[in-house]
């Protein structure tokens, strides 16, 4: 075949996107808003740029106090290390992170309102060293004295603009997605996982600061 009309037909079947050359701070501000995939498929140069931009934007956890839980018998427990009101039960409801929000923002729990979504670094306090009877009477990695029967996955405020970098029990997660994507824990295997934000597949932990 003519090397001429190959040419030719290369331009018509293959995507102008193929050819698309990208820059390394264009790639990292798609990390914000697209995954990999979309990425590589706009810029077919950015496998090794992708990398780069991990390298640049690394923003850890800070870990908060050891918690010192009282139950308050009456569906709250108190953290008198950390100075935060939690409730006692996780909601089952399966949400978005906005939906989740929302929840929170209208939630009554012990006649208190005034509640929120925990911040990674709070949530985590939760977590317990070891698999044991919960206030369920079933086994999890929570605190035994909160209550999440064999342990669920929960939101967390904190979104992977917030944190780009966590190291569990398991292994190192990297989230590059900005505010699409956000950080949860998981009771039943002790794990951090993030998501994307519009996810209607995890569930409600509430908190509210002490005054």
């Amino acid at each position: 075949m003519p090397s001429a009309l190959l040419a030719l037909l290369l331009l018509i079947f293959i995507p102008s996107g193929a050819f698309a050359e990208c820059s390394q701070s264009e790639i990292c501000q798609m990390l914000g808003k697209l995954n990999h995939f979309a990425i590589l498929d706009k810029c077919p140069n950015a496998g090794p740029k992708l990398v780069e931009c991990k390298k640049v934007s690394v923003k850890k956890l800070e870990e908060l106090a050891t918690p010192n839980f009282v139950d308050n018998k009456d569906g709250t427990i108190t953290d008198t290390a950390n100075k935060l009101l939690w409730i006692k039960k996780g909601i089952l409801n399966k949400v978005s992170l906005k939906d989740a929000k929302k929840y929170a923002e209208t939630a009554t729990v012990a006649g208190k309102s005034g509640w929120r979504l925990p911040k990674l670094a709070e949530l985590k306090t939760l977590v317990y060293d070891k698999r044991v009877l919960n206030a369920s009477g079933k086994k999890s990695w929570i605190n035994p004295l909160f209550d999440d029967g064999v342990g669920h996955y929960y939101w967390t405020s904190t979104t992977c603009a917030d944190i780009t970098e966590i190291e569990d029990r398991y292994q190192k997660k990297i989230c590059q997605q900005g505010d699409a994507g956000a950080w949860l824990v998981h009771f039943n295997i002790n794990a951090i996982f993030w998501h994307h934000t519009k996810a209607e597949n995890y569930h409600i932990w509430l908190v509210q600061n002490l005054e």
